[in-house]
């Protein structure tokens, strides 16, 4: 019976999901890119998802932009790698990125002067990251 009583107060797991199955059924990915000039010259980024790879390229892109991705928990790794490249335009003083994932910042780049290039990549594996 105390076991019983022990167990009946433990409804949250630790995974931060609940008995019932609340858990996520997606992470969010998040892409960000910035200037002080209007538009950027042009944005690449690549979410690698195991089941629903996406891209986008666009050029003329006006600033701030940002991107949001849903990649779906349905396969083991569902996600390997984000990345975003992006080219400021030629009367901007400064450009920068940054990927957050599931609202937590994982790569962050600024670059700058007219053309310059900013890169922000983040590769995901197994184990310690």
């Amino acid at each position: 019976m105390a076991a019983t009583m022990a167990l009946a107060g433990c409804d949250a797991m630790p995974w931060g999901g609940s008995g019932d199955k609340q858990q996520s059924k997606a992470m969010v990915v998040e892409v960000e890119v910035t200037s002080d000039a209007g538009a950027a010259g042009r944005v690449r980024a690549v979410v690698d998802a195991r089941n629903d790879p996406q891209r986008v390229d666009q050029s003329g892109v006006k600033m701030p932009y940002t991107q949001t991705f849903q990649v779906p928990l349905d396969a083991p790794f569902p996600l390997t790698g984000t990345s975003v490249e992006a080219t400021a335009a030629s009367d901007a003083a400064w450009i920068a990125c940054r990927i957050t994932l599931d609202g937590k910042v994982v790569a962050e780049d600024r670059a700058e002067g007219p053309g310059a290039v900013t890169v922000c990549e983040k590769k995901l594996r197994a184990g310690p990251q």
